[in-house]
């Protein structure tokens, strides 16, 4: 029997983690929560509930995947639900590959879409969303609440800091490192190591207004 799971955001993302949980033989789609959305909208057949702080309606710990890209609001989901008791399960689409599965660390809430491939041996923090046909190569670390979006190519021995973005497209070189909340912009081609908190663009990756 499927499993309920509750989906934290409504948007395009939401939407498409729906389609990933409807895909799963482990889940299935219990309601949206969302904070901008009203409650008792329906969304491809699922019920908007409220914001998250309807959970504290609720009787025990359920099960929720947030799909919220940005890292830095995601974070703030995750400890504005710190009193409710919620549990984030791991959340893989059946076609994604991860080819060395005993030697790959998946954090708590961590996506994993379809078409990505995961190689040997990985470190992955919790809340990392690692979106649509994306590569992560082997002896990767990768920080809390970090976003890769659609069709990132991350090389070997990279390390990523904490609620880092990166954009679709991108390319990050073996052995660099990407600190904490920085922004990677869509088809860079990272280089160089990446200081905290600054965005980066082009080919080479430089920060913004070089």
């Amino acid at each position: 029997m499927k499993k309920p799971l509750l989906i934290y955001g409504a948007g395009g993302l939401g939407r498409e983690i729906l389609s990933l949980v409807r895909a799963s033989d482990e889940w299935e789609p219990a309601g949206f929560l969302d904070d901008s959305v009203p409650a008792g909208q329906v969304i491809k057949g699922v019920n908007v509930l409220g914001r998250g702080e309807v959970l504290s309606t609720f009787d025990g710990k359920r099960d929720i995947i947030i799909a919220i890209g940005d890292p830095i609001l995601k974070h703030n989901i995750v400890q504005r639900l710190k009193p409710y008791g919620a549990h984030y399960p791991v959340v893989i689409h059946p076609s994604a590959i991860l080819q060395d599965p005993l030697s790959i660390v998946l954090g708590e809430g961590c996506i994993v879409s379809a078409g990505c491939v995961l190689t040997t041996d990985l470190q992955i923090g919790n809340h990392v969303l690692i979106n649509l046909n994306s590569t992560v190569g082997h002896d990767t670390h990768i920080g809390d609440c970090t976003s890769i979006m659609c069709g990132v190519n991350i090389a070997g021995e990279v390390r990523i800091g904490e609620r880092v973005m990166i954009g679709s497209g991108a390319n990050v070189l073996n052995r660099i490192a990407i600190y904490s909340q920085s922004r990677i912009g869509m088809g860079a081609a990272v280089v160089k190591d990446v200081a905290p908190d600054i965005t980066v663009v082009g080919v080479p990756a430089k920060q913004m207004g070089e």
